[in-house]
């Protein structure tokens, strides 16, 4: 195998030269027999024609395995260790019925989704991970430094992902604090996005745990305060808005009170999406966190060989260099 195959495509330079050097040796030959007799020329030339031959084919040669090793042959797997340093970050998604809410438009999940696709794709060094939560909460993508892998997950997003309905923000936080318990305070934080209505679960208890964890929360707020209805869908086509038990139809409002609580409280920061929609500071604050060393990934490359063939090659260079073209004198005694 080559790294470079690109630089085998100089053999042809190679075998040009090859050519022309033979297509005039074979001249010069002629020329000099249609001169004259070759025993004659023979006597007359201090030069061996064979040994010149022999010269440039080395030069040749040499050449030949100089291409070869610019284009780094490789064989022989090696493994190799390979370490990274990434903050972690854990990214949890309001997923809930709410979230179809067309305050933001096209719809508030939607909207959240674009928003979050290029917040990832400007952060740097961090592992990241995606919870969905609506009445529970569930891992979609565990944390990697695989930005693709995530966006992936994240388009998948619907308010069918969770089976559960409600909004327990408390979830997410817990499961995310469960996760990251183990690494340093400042090597790691939760991004929380929701309209903030949060119905279920044990919100008090849940941020004691993330505050006894030092795990901060960034909380974005998503909606708007005059709130809008919720619609419903049948077959992909709006049918009504959604109602309440009594037939009221129900209108969902940010929140922004409890999510500015839930982050202030662990160290974290508020943000409004209608007010902060590039989020540039909360991706600073993502950016300045420690890099820890990660988990040591293994691979299996192959083997750089290029250097054999540089050694032939010089082998070859040093023949062509020192190797006499004259011929031998034959010392005669002369006799008395």
């Amino acid at each position: 195998m080559f790294e470079n195959v690109n630089n085998l495509l100089f053999l042809i330079v190679v075998l040009s030269i090859a050519i022309i050097f033979l297509l005039s040796f074979k001249f010069s030959r002629k020329t000099i027999n249609e001169f004259t007799n070759s025993s004659l020329w023979s006597k007359m030339l201090t030069v061996d024609f064979l040994k010149i031959f022999l010269k440039n084919i080395f030069f040749i040669i040499a050449l030949f395995f100089i291409v070869v090793a610019l284009a780094r042959p490789k064989w022989g797997v090696k493994q190799v260790e390979a370490k990274s340093l990434s903050s972690d970050i854990v990214i949890a998604i309001d997923v809930s019925r709410s979230m179809l809410a067309q305050d933001l438009k096209p719809d508030r999940l939607t909207r959240a989704k674009i928003v979050f696709k290029d917040l990832t794709e400007k952060l740097k060094g961090q592992r990241i991970g995606l919870i969905a939560f609506a009445g529970q909460a569930y891992w979609q993508c565990p944390l990697t430094s695989d930005i693709k892998a995530f966006e992936m997950f994240l388009s998948l997003l619907d308010t069918d992902t969770v089976p559960f309905y409600g909004t327990n923000i408390s979830a997410p936080i817990d499961l995310a604090c469960e996760s990251l318990k183990k690494v340093p305070s400042n090597a790691k934080a939760l991004v929380i996005i929701t309209d903030g209505e949060s119905f279920d679960g044990d919100l008090k208890s849940s941020l004691a745990f993330a505050k006894e964890n030092q795990t901060r929360i960034f909380c974005v707020g998503i909606g708007t305060e005059k709130g809008e209805p919720i619609p419903t869908y049948e077959n992909g086509q709006f049918k009504e808005y959604l109602k309440d038990e009594k037939g009221k139809t129900v209108v969902t409002k940010l929140d922004s009170s409890t999510l500015e609580q839930i982050a202030l409280s662990t160290g974290g920061r508020y943000y409004n999406m209608n007010q902060d929609q590039s989020l540039n500071s909360l991706i600073n604050i993502l950016n300045k966190l420690d890099k820890i060393e990660g988990t040591a990934n293994i691979f299996n490359n192959l083997e750089d060989r290029y250097y054999y063939f540089l050694i032939i090659s010089l082998i070859f260079l040093l023949l062509y260099l020192f190797m006499p073209t004259s011929k031998r004198q034959k010392n005669k005694k002369l006799e008395d």
